[in-house]
């Protein structure tokens, strides 16, 4: 998402709408968890709620598969070998991994880290969320741009990947990988250990996003947008249902099985649903042609939004203790969640238009900004005992 320059061009606009969409679903979702009551967390309405935000992350991933195909293409043959353009693009995906693991922290200090830090600590530091998804599978992706360089080769190893990811993550979440890999690479793979969004089953949804995207764009070429979208509700609808009936059948594959957590069946069923929203989305962009307006804000700014919504609900190394779940928790209604709802979402949208505001006009102020941040974080880290 981070990557996204699609320029103002009407037919990739709905990119931009889906995330902002994505996007408001993510703070609607992750405030309402944080801050309402047990009583109100426990009424069937909010397992409703908890279905609709569980779609909430992998269409998060999916929008990054969607914009990768898009900034990809027009330097295809660049990134073929390895020059300035991949370089960049490397550093900038190593740097949105890196930005997870600073987000997960134990503490404020790399000597506290090394020399006090346990087990838990460690787990915690490496587990694998959506920035590590991110940042991991479009580098998995430039890796197949790299060594398949016709677009038929790459687009069938990334449908491939789809597939075995689909169907193995049951059996991949059965091993516990710490006991043959580091403690990073073995959080990549499984949530055994705390990792919220291991690799399988969500670079799953990243690579489905790539698909989408591919298959857009040759219908773009032939002016087929409309047709392609409505064949798009289509299957979105079929690959839903199938996961819904293979459901239902008594046969097992698999030894141990969990339908939220590591289900091909619901892996297909999410699949279909974003399918299905990506089709909408596209079908109300285009009614609604009003490009630069600011219901794309968030979407555009999306990468930004997520780390900053995750520091003011959750907080982090920087703000332990000042942040809502630490000072109001969960002890609102649903009236009042939807307006601190309300509120961070005001405040998102603040904090979008600033930044995209000083990216387009004072990008050497934001460059800055960006470079005393880190300096100063990396200084107390660095020096901090405690």
């Amino acid at each position: 998402m981070a990557e996204s320059r699609l320029g103002s061009s009407s037919r990739h606009l709905f990119i931009d709408v889906y995330r902002t969409a994505v996007i408001l679903l993510m703070l609607e979702g992750h405030t309402f968890r944080t801050l309402l009551t047990s009583d109100a967390r426990g009424t069937w309405l909010f397992q409703i709620h908890e279905f609709v935000h569980g779609l909430s992350a992998p269409a998060f991933l999916f929008g990054s598969g969607l914009t990768f195909v898009i900034s990809t293409r027009r330097r295809w043959k660049e990134y073929h070998r390895w020059g300035t353009p991949l370089a960049r693009r490397v550093n900038r995906l190593l740097l949105i991994a890196l930005l997870g693991y600073a987000i997960h922290l134990p503490y404020f200090s790399i000597r506290k880290i090394i020399i006090d830090g346990s087990g838990a600590d460690y787990l915690q530091l490496f587990q694998c969320d959506v920035l590590h998804c991110i940042g991991i599978g479009l580098l998995l992706l430039h890796g197949l741009v790299f060594f398949f360089r016709t677009e038929s080769r790459f687009y069938g190893m990334v449908l491939s990947t789809i597939v075995l990811v689909c169907f193995l993550t049951p059996l991949v979440w059965d091993i516990n990988f710490l006991e043959y890999l580091p403690v990073p690479l073995a959080q990549w793979c499984n949530g055994m250990h705390g990792s919220p969004f291991p690799l399988f089953p969500y670079v799953g949804f990243l690579f489905a996003g790539v698909v989408v995207s591919w298959e857009f764009l040759e219908a773009v070429d032939m002016h087929r947008e409309k047709r392609f979208m409505l064949w798009l509700l289509f299957i979105g609808v079929g690959v839903m249902f199938t996961g819904i009936v293979l459901d239902l059948f008594p046969i097992s594959l698999y030894p141990h099985y969990s339908y939220w957590y590591t289900s091909p069946n619901y892996f297909l069923v999410r699949t279909g649903l974003l399918l299905m929203l990506t089709s909408g989305v596209w079908y109300a962009t285009h009614r609604f042609n009003q490009d630069q307006t600011s219901a794309t804000l968030l979407g555009r700014e999306s990468l930004f939004v997520y780390v900053l919504h995750l520091v003011v609900l959750y907080g982090s190394v920087v703000n332990p203790s000042l942040n809502l779940q630490a000072v109001i928790g969960p002890s609102c209604g649903i009236l009042g969640a939807a307006g601190f709802f309300l509120l961070l979402t005001l405040t998102m949208f603040v904090a979008a238009f600033v930044w995209h505001h000083l990216k387009k006009r004072h990008l050497t102020v934001l460059r800055l900004i960006q470079l005393g941040g880190s300096a100063a974080f990396l200084y107390y880290f660095f020096t901090n005992d405690f």
